[in-house]
């Protein structure tokens, strides 16, 4: 979900809140919001104005209604490895970080694997957010692990890889040891 489609989101539901709240209050006795309702219904200006506004508040429930069916069908992500004349052959998103997370771990250093995948046209993108131990040389371990994780996911999963990304989050530290 865009930055914009939350900012919507959150704006909806603060204006169906303030709604819900008013409605409460008008159930429990207050009749105020009734007077200023069938005064703008009086007024062609503010029906107007009035029906802008329930159209605009019909079109983001609409969006935000269509946005949740559409991630609910959806589901699990998938990638498609061959297309074969008896059917799709295909991995899903949780197997290719389970393949992902072993090849990392096969190169020195590397303590702690976090991947993170999106499947596109033009491949599988990769996200790792690693920690590491000390001792390496950053640069080249973070090298080695691009390389070794690009070519299993090609060699295990037959998938274009275009690119594999890594991001140290942290450096492993090893608990002071008591000299006694």
């Amino acid at each position: 979900m865009s930055v914009l489609d939350r900012a919507l989101l959150a704006l909806f539901a603060l204006i169906t809140a303030i709604l819900a709240g008013i409605f409460l209050a008008v159930i429990a006795g207050w009749s105020v919001p009734l007077d200023l309702f069938e005064l703008s219904l009086l007024n062609n200006d503010y029906r107007l104005l009035a029906g802008v506004v329930a159209f605009i508040f019909f079109l983001l429930a609409m969006r935000f209604l269509l946005g949740s069916l559409r991630l609910a069908q959806a589901g699990e992500g998938r990638a498609v490895i061959k297309a074969a004349d008896l059917g799709l052959v295909s991995i899903s998103l949780p197997a290719l970080e389970h393949l992902v997370t072993r090849a990392a771990r096969q190169v020195k250093g590397v303590r702690e694997i976090r991947p993170r995948l999106n499947y596109g046209p033009e491949g599988l993108a990769i996200r790792l957010n690693i920690t590491v131990n000390p001792d390496r040389n950053l640069p080249e371990m973070a090298a080695e692990l691009q390389e070794k994780v690009r070519e299993y996911v090609i060699a295990t999963a037959g998938l274009e890889v275009p690119e594999v990304q890594v991001r140290i989050n942290g450096i492993f530290q090893e608990g002071q040891r008591r000299v006694e």
